[in-house]
Order: structure tokens, then C-alpha cells, then sequence
């Protein structure tokens, strides 16, 4: 499939997104209405991202509107978390959430208003997105805690080049790393056992790369250390790597981006691209492996679907563009184009059709390919 042929595939699905009316939205889709993750600010920026690939400014128009749609609608308090223990849910205060919460409305204004050449309400949207959070501790993960205001930073300065925004996210960095006593022989931040990318802590350590990849910003050599620690987490498998969801749980494995090995295979691409260790290529491709001998999902989307699996592939031919990785990208987008979505948020950036749009998007040109909200 060429360029154009998903190019007009992405904008049919942003058809669809921009003829949903806004008065019916939380009638369709279920809380949480606002975050970034499942809700209306993800549309918008979706719109934000058409207007930056297809090169359109009209498309910032449509983002504007859901930005002001998403401000009316009802306030998303709490969110089911991780179970603390088996059989048990856990409510979690996300109001400082990237994802979940209202920074990520400030995120989206802040990036919508700057590509208008909008310099007082980027500014302004900047202040209200980088205020301290709320709350006395936050969460060591990325979808509701420092590491995704950490990422947030990093698309920001990545997208505007502000001094500003390098002196805010060398603060959350500096934040985020004094939750760990670097001097400590043992696992880093070792209290949380999950090891993936959403809720583990591989997303902890991406986002420190992510960080120092995008400012320059020197991390300690610790850091270096854990990354290769972690590496070592992956199992060898009839094909190439897979993660545990949770160390010490060496039986229970998932496809997904949120707790499998895409996930995995961003922090090892994006390991690579910093320190350019033959260890991190290698583990890598063996996360590629894995994953290219997933014959199929039950689901399209980015979370938990063959939209994440694809956008990591992507990743990886970045980095490694001799292998079979980009073939099965394509393979694994064009499934996410036909297959379901989750029905509760079926317009959603991360369970739904705003997240496949993007990656529509991002295979117009997959040199540039980036995750939503993730990536940049």
C-alpha cells in the first residue's frame, strides 16, 4: 500500500472523528471524557498531529473545537488503577495525570496554540501544563505519574525548542530521580513490580532517555546501568524475547504495548539510539522477533491492539532498517485499520479510532513515524 492509498485511509477515519458531534460525545463514549489517553483531548490531538503530517493548518481548526468541547465536558477525578493486590482495584488521584488527567488538556492547547503562531496562550498554556503537582508523591509510572510529565516535556521541547520547557523538564528529571537512591546496589525503584511500559518500570527509564535524548540532558551512569539490568529481563523464546508483566512472575506474558514486549522494544530502540551498545540492537531485535511472530490481535488499537505492535516495529527499523521489521509494521497497520476497537472508548487515542488515524498518518511517511503522545 502506498502513501497515498493510507493517506486517504486517514482521512476517512478523521472524517469520522470531525463529524462526531460534540453534544453526543459522552452519550457514545465512556468516561473518562477529557483525558489524553481515551477521551476528547485525544481527538484533539489527533487533529493537531493531521495538521503537522498532511501539512494543513484546517485540521488545527477541528482541534481547537474539541479542545473546547473537551472543556465543557464533565471533569474525569478518578481512575481505576492497578490492583494492588489479586482481585482487588485500587481508585488513583490522576488529576496530574499526561494521560489521564488535565495536564494533558494544557499539553494539547500548548502544542495546538504554538502551531498557530500563537505566542501569548502557548505561553500561557505552557505555565498551566508545567505547575507542580497537586499532590505530595506521585506514582512511578508513566500513564499516572512524573515519568508521563516527563515525556510531555520532551515532545514539548522537541516541538518548540523553548528554554523554558529545558529548564522545567531538567527539574522533573532531577524530581523523578530522587525518588531512587542511585547509591543503592539493588533494583531501581524496585517497590513497583510491574515491567512495562505504562505501568512499570520500563517506563520509568524511557522516559529518562526520552528526556536525555531530547535535551542532552547527561544522566547518571546508574541509569546506563538499570537499562541494561532491565534488558536482561527477557526471556528467551521459541522466537526472540518476551517480558514478564511483573518480575519474579516469569509465566505470565502480554502482546501489548502496555505491559508487553512493544513496549519493551521502545525503551531498548530508544536505548540503542542513546548509547549505541551492541546489547541494546541486539535485545531489540530479539523484542522484534517476538513480536513478527504475533500472527494476529483481537484488538486494533494502540493500548493493547496491533496499532501499538506496529508503531514499535517502526521504531525498531529506525534503528536496524535491514530487517523484516518494517514489512510486518505495515502488516500489523493494516490490521489495526479492519480490526475492533474497544466499544466503551471507540473514538479514543489509546482504545480507539483516534489512535489508528494516527498511525494512518504516520505511514504516509514512516521515516518520521512517531507514537501519539508517546513518541511525539
Amino acid at each position: 500500500m502506498n502513501a497515498t492509498a493510507w493517506q486517504e485511509k486517514a482521512l476517512k477515519g478523521l472524517k469520522k472523528l470531525s463529524d462526531c458531534r460534540f453534544e453526543s460525545f459522552n452519550m457514545i463514549h465512556g468516561p473518562p471524557y477529557r483525558s489524553l489517553n481515551n477521551g476528547a483531548t485525544g481527538i484533539a490531538y489527533t487533529f493537531w498531529k493531521a495538521a503537522n503530517v498532511l501539512d494543513d493548518p484546517e485540521w488545527l481548526h477541528h482541534a481547537r473545537l474539541w479542545i473546547d468541547h473537551t472543556v465543557a465536558l464533565p471533569e474525569d477525578d478518578r481512575i481505576v488503577g492497578l490492583p494492588e493486590d489479586e482481585g482487588d482495584s485500587a481508585e488513583i488521584e490522576i488529576e496530574d495525570s499526561l494521560y489521564h488527567g488535565n495536564r494533558g488538556l494544557q499539553f494539547v492547547k500548548m502544542l495546538v496554540a504554538y502551531a498557530q503562531a500563537d505566542d501569548y496562550n502557548a505561553n500561557k498554556f505552557l505555565r498551566q501544563f508545567e505547575k507542580p503537582t497537586a499532590r505530595r508523591s506521585e506514582a512511578q509510572e508513566l500513564l499516572q505519574g512524573v515519568p508521563g510529565r516527563l515525556v510531555g516535556f520532551a515532545i514539548l521541547y522537541e516541538e518548540t525548542g523553548y528554554d523554558y520547557i529545558k529548564e522545567k523538564g531538567d527539574e522533573v528529571t532531577e524530581e523523578l530521580l530522587g525518588t531512587a537512591d542511585l547509591s543503592m546496589k539493588d533494583t531501581l525503584w524496585g517497590n513497583n513490580r510491574y515491567l512495562g511500559i505504562a505501568h512499570g518500570r520500563a517506563g520509568i527509564l524511557y522516559s529518562l532517555l526520552f528526556w536525555s535524548r531530547a535535551s542532552g540532558y547527561v544522566l547518571p551512569d546508574r541509569i546506563h546501568e538499570e537499562v541494561t539490568k532491565h534488558a536482561a529481563f527477557g526471556i528467551e523464546q521459541e522466537h526472540g524475547l518476551r517480558w514478564p508483566i511483573q518480575e519474579h512472575k516469569e509465566d505470565r506474558f502480554m502482546d501489548s504495548w502496555c505491559h508487553g514486549t512493544p513496549g519493551q522494544l521502545h525503551l531498548c530502540s530508544l536505548a540503542y539510539e542513546l548509547y549505541k551498545e551492541p546489547l541494546f540492537l541486539k535485545t531489540a531485535r530479539g523484542a522484534g522477533e517476538s513480536i513478527i511472530h504475533i500472527k494476529g490481535y483481537p484488538l486494533g488499537h494502540l493500548c493493547c491492539g496491533s496499532a501499538g505492535a506496529s508503531y514499535a516495529l517502526l521504531s525498531l527499523n529506525r534503528i536496524d532498517p535491514g530487517g523484516p521489521w518494517l514489512d510486518h509494521a505495515i502488516r500489523f497497520a493494516e490490521m489495526s485499520e479492519k480490526a475492533q476497537l474497544i466499544t466503551r472508548f471507540r473514538l479514543g487515542l489509546y482504545t480507539g479510532l483516534a489512535g489508528v488515524v494516527c498511525l494512518m498518518l504516520d505511514m504516509t511517511n514512516v521515516a518520521e513515524a512517531r507514537q501519539p503522545g508517546f513518541q511525539g
